[in-house]
C-alpha cells in the first residue's frame, strides 16, 4: 500500500511540475519573446508532464469510479438482505405476541 501511495505522489508531483511549467510560459514569454527557444522548451514540456499527470488521473479516476460502484452495489445488497431479516425478525416476533394471546406457543 505504501507503494501505491509513493507511487500516485509522483504522478501528482509530476503534474503540479507541468502544470508550474505551463503557468510560467506566460512569463517567459514576455521575458525572452513568444518564439523562443526557452519558451518553447518550457511550454513543451509543462503540456507533457501535465497531459501525462491528467492521463493517469482519468485512469485512476476510472478504476476508483468502477471499485466504488462494487462497493455501493455490495453494500446495497448487503442493505437488502439485512431489510430482509429484519421485517422476518418482526413477523416472527408478532406471530409470537398473537400466538400467546390466543394461548398457543410455536415451537
Amino acid at each position: 500500500m505504501i507503494f501505491s501511495g509513493m507511487f500516485e505522489l509522483e504522478y501528482l508531483v509530476a503534474f503540479a511540475l507541468g502544470a508550474s511549467l505551463v503557468a510560467i510560459t506566460p512569463i517567459a514569454a514576455s521575458m525572452t519573446g513568444r518564439e523562443s527557444k526557452l519558451t518553447k522548451a518550457i511550454s513543451g514540456a509543462g503540456r507533457g508532464i501535465t497531459k501525462q499527470g491528467l492521463k493517469v488521473g482519468i485512469v485512476v479516476g476510472s478504476k476508483a469510479s468502477g471499485l466504488l460502484t462494487g462497493v455501493k452495489s455490495g453494500l446495497s445488497e448487503v442493505g437488502e438482505s439485512f431489510g430482509d431479516i429484519l421485517a422476518e425478525a418482526k413477523a416472527d416476533l408478532a406471530e409470537t405476541k398473537s400466538s400467546k394471546a390466543s394461548g398457543t406457543t410455536k415451537a
